[in-house]
């Protein structure tokens, strides 16, 4: 018997206090094709305006006594969510302390998803009967019979809005709402024979009894299928010069068969083929082993891979996946930055050609749409993308694999704030599939794991081609300095930069800043020139070869100005470049080297569609000799040329006021080093500091991992900081400063109470409030206060009542987010 009742979630921009379950009543005719994970639409509010809503429960009887409204229509079964995706929807908003809406958003793409699109017609008054403030607008209404809210404000200006809400007051105009469907799919038209070879070739030989070909153009339009089964439309037009009515003739008369199929946008279809027949040494074969094993166990389990730079984690990587798709499941690969996507696609699509869906945010609406479609229907196996892949809607589930997961890229900065590591472990416990993290610089919080037992940890401790690790040289730039010499290309580094190039092989440089200078600063009062929008210097910006043709840019909020002749606080014309980032290296590099290819790889050089994929593989190609870049180019990259590594400013992130200072800097420098002599000969890094005694930079060279392990977390145990505790960090934004500063008070007294009396159990240590580290953004002041506490149902609890509280203040109020262990403080 159907269910006359649903439990829905709005999938709308509502206050936190109320994402909850409605009671809605099903009307007879929808529920058959209404389950568990279908979306609906239904009138909400006061107003009963129009809302999607997902459907996550039936019944026979509502929870409440007050007048159930009914839903009012089913959305597309494509965009449903199975059992599994439904219940990863609740754990990710009970975990993160999301809304339903934005849990549902990063699981679905856009152009997946239906949209109300919200409009207003006329009643049958008359728009006489209109207020003299509200006749254009009623007027216009009446005159175009159907007007979206969008029309009108592009007509008449905000105003609009309070218009229109009279008018439907007044009884003259109504609104309605239509469900437009998500992107559209592209289909393509195949041909073939519906007849067999032998009855075909007699009728192009007109055979007595065969099918009559009633022209030279339909024998020819067989002959051509005869060939070559299985052309589209366009081919056999191509090939024949028929028409698509002299095509569509055949079909009619049962000669044909002309069949529809999706036709997907891969971009990466003809991604570069790379040799996949790898041989596994002994370490290799042992860790796959040791895979195999637990991802036949029946049971959900975790693994650590954690190698040299160089070992080969990806061979086994591949091995594995050979074993899981080859027992009938599917599997998930993760990568941290979307610079890693072309070479890892080269390595699977070679191996699994169209058994790939690649999922990332560079690609289109229309390739995600397409992806999400082929996962969906149970055409690809494999997944590759970066972070929201986690969420791909594969059939029989087996394996996620993590590389590189110690990157804070796998920890959503925005609503909902999930880890993709705690999405992929909920995952393979609902499936019994295995997790594997990979890296060569695991995170503190994963090697603790497998210290505790809880992952298993396997070792690849030589690298894959028999070289050994770099040699590395510490330049130390105080003794440049008392040298003589200021430019950011030590001496050191300038000359083995040098003999790199004369060798025709290949060099990466790493340098964390971008743009040419760091800040402009006064000569005559030491200000530098901020951004208007944020509490921070802008950056100097060259737009071509000149370094005076250039303007300021707030890496913040992307703000761009000229710079001013004059400083803005005490009118001075001293005004002086300070600092350099990587289009100044470039220009230095070109004074240098003036015969050597350099490729800038940042966000201001990748910013056009596949751009990442070009600059990888001509740097691959050898068409250029030195890659120089940001973070981008420290990592998972595997070029057979590179002979040099160096890192420009070692101590940059050393100083960050953050308790994952040290372990940043110290993957950073690994992978940075271990870029070079990958293949045939040991290769070499230079590492430029103003620290050369500096403990992590030493571990960090010697690429002693188990050293610097040994020693953070003995720090972190001794100052009790994750893993030995959860970090809740809560942030109120505001425009108004003076709003935010009485916001910020009540918040920390409300929080005082909550722990003093109905949250006493929660052990908590609570600092600030204080400042941001960056106090202004975009226009907006924030105000922080940082927790150490263990996070469970209780403490979860305490920040989903701050949250609620604070949701029900208003819109223009100031603004609470609540982030468990960010990426960053």
């Amino acid at each position: 018997m159907n269910c006359e009742y649903a439990k829905v979630y709005l999938i709308a921009d509502i206050p936190y206090a109320i994402d909850r379950e409605y009671d809605y009543y099903i009307p007879a005719q929808l529920r058959p094709g209404i389950t568990r994970g279908a979306f609906v639409t239904v009138p909400f509010g006061r107003g009963n305006r129009r809302h999607l809503a997902l459907v996550t429960s039936l019944c026979d009887r509502p929870g409440t006594d007050g007048k159930i409204k009914p839903i009012d229509s089913l959305c597309p079964d494509s965009m449903s969510l199975d059992d599994e995706l439904l219940g990863l929807c609740m754990f990710i908003k009970e975990q993160t302390l999301s809304k339903v809406g934005d849990v549902v958003r990063s699981m679905i793409p856009a152009a997946a998803m239906s949209r109300l699109v919200e409009y207003y017609m006329p009643v049958e008054s008359s728009p006489a009967l209109a207020r003299e403030c509200d006749a254009d607008v009623c007027s216009w209404v009446f005159e175009r019979k159907k007007v979206t809210e969008a029309a009108l404000i592009a007509k008449f200006g905000e105003g609009a809005r309070a218009s229109i809400k009279r008018l439907i007051d007044a009884g003259l105009v109504s609104r309605g709402v239509d469900i437009k469907e998500g992107g559209r799919e592209v289909f393509r038209e195949y041909c073939t024979l519906a007849m067999s070879r032998e009855e075909a070739g007699e009728a192009v030989s007109k055979k007595p009894g065969a099918a009559p070909l009633r022209s030279e153009m339909q024998r020819k339009l067989v002959s051509e299928l005869l060939k070559t089964p299985g052309l589209t439309f366009e081919e056999l037009i191509g090939r024949t010069g028929a028409t698509r009515q002299q095509i569509r003739t055949l079909a009619d008369r049962g000669i044909i068969e002309i069949r529809r199929e999706a036709a997907y946008r891969e971009p990466y279809a003809v991604a570069d083929k790379i040799d996949t027949d790898y041989i596994l040494n002994p370490e290799q074969q042992a860790a796959y082993e040791t895979l195999v094993s637990l991802s036949r166990s029946g049971e959900a389990k975790a693994a650590l891979l954690h190698g040299v730079t160089g070992s080969g984690k990806t061979c086994v990587m591949v091995k594995i996946i050979d074993e899981v798709l080859a027992s009938g499941r599917s599997a998930i690969l993760l990568l941290p930055e979307i610079a890693l996507t072309p070479q890892s696609i080269g390595i699977f699509c070679s191996r699994y050609g169209s058994r790939v869906a690649v999922i990332h945010s560079g690609l289109s609406a229309g390739e995600r749409l397409d992806a999400y479609n082929k996962i969906k229907r149970g055409e690809a196996d494999l997944v590759i993308g970066t972070r929201s892949a986690v969420f791909a809607p594969v059939k029989h589930l087996g394996l996620i694999i993590i590389d590189e997961e110690q990157e804070h890229t796998y920890k959503s900065d925005s609503d909902p704030k999930y880890h993709a590591r705690d999405v992929a472990r909920w995952r393979c416990a609902y499936n019994k599939a295995l997790m594997l993290l990979s890296s060569a610089t695991p995170s503190v919080e994963s090697y603790q794991k497998c210290i505790e037992g809880k992952y298993t940890l396997l070792k690849l401790t030589n690298r894959y081609s028999g070289t050994p690790l770099p040699k590395v040289i510490i330049a130390d730039m105080r003794r440049e300095a008392e040298a003589g010499n200021i430019d950011p290309l030590g001496s050191i580094l300038a000359e083995e930069l040098k003999k790199t190039i004369a060798a025709g092989k290949q060099a990466i440089l790493f340098l964390n800043r971008r743009g040419y200078n760091n800040f402009v600063s006064c000569r005559s009062c030491g200000e530098a020139i901020k951004c208007p929008r944020c509490s921070v210097a802008m950056n100097y910006h060259i737009k071509g070869v000149n370094h005076d043709d250039g303007e300021l840019v707030c890496h913040w909020c992307g703000q761009r100005q000229k710079q001013p002749e004059t400083c803005p606080v005490c009118s001075s014309p001293h005004l002086m470049r300070m600092g350099f980032g990587t289009q100044r290296i470039e220009r230095d590099l070109a004074e240098l080297l003036p015969e050597a290819r350099v490729l800038r790889m940042d966000s201001d050089s990748t910013s056009a569609k596949f751009a990442y994929d070009k600059m990888i593989g001509e740097f691959r190609r050898h068409k250029a000799d030195i890659l120089l870049g940001t973070q981008m180019v420290t990592k998972g990259h595997d070029f057979p040329d590179v002979a040099l590594s160096g890192v420009l400013l070692a101590d940059a992130s050393l100083y960050l006021d953050d308790y994952r200072a040290n372990e940043r800097t110290f993957v950073l420098l690994t992978q940075v080093i271990g870029r070079a002599g990958r293949r045939d000969s040991q290769g070499l890094a230079v590492i430029q500091t103003n620290n050369p005694e500096n403990d992590v930079i030493k571990q960090a060279v010697a690429q002693d991992y188990e050293s610097f392990f040994e020693n953070e977390i003995r720090l972190r145990r001794l100052l009790v900081f994750p893993p030995f505790c959860d970090i809740v960090l809560l942030t109120l934004s505001s425009p108004n400063e003076k709003e935010l500063l009485t916001a910020t008070k009540l918040l920390a007294t409300r929080l005082r109470e909550l722990l003093g009396g109905e949250y006493s159990d929660v052990p908590t240590v609570v600092f600030g409030p204080f400042e941001a580290p960056v106090y202004r953004v975009d226009g907006k002041y924030r105000m922080r206060l940082v927790i150490k506490c263990r996070l469970n149902r209780r403490s979860r609890a305490l920040f989903s009542q701050l949250l609620s509280e604070a949701s029900k203040s208003g819109r223009n109020t100031p603004t609470l987010t609540v982030d468990f262990n960010p990426s960053s403080l």
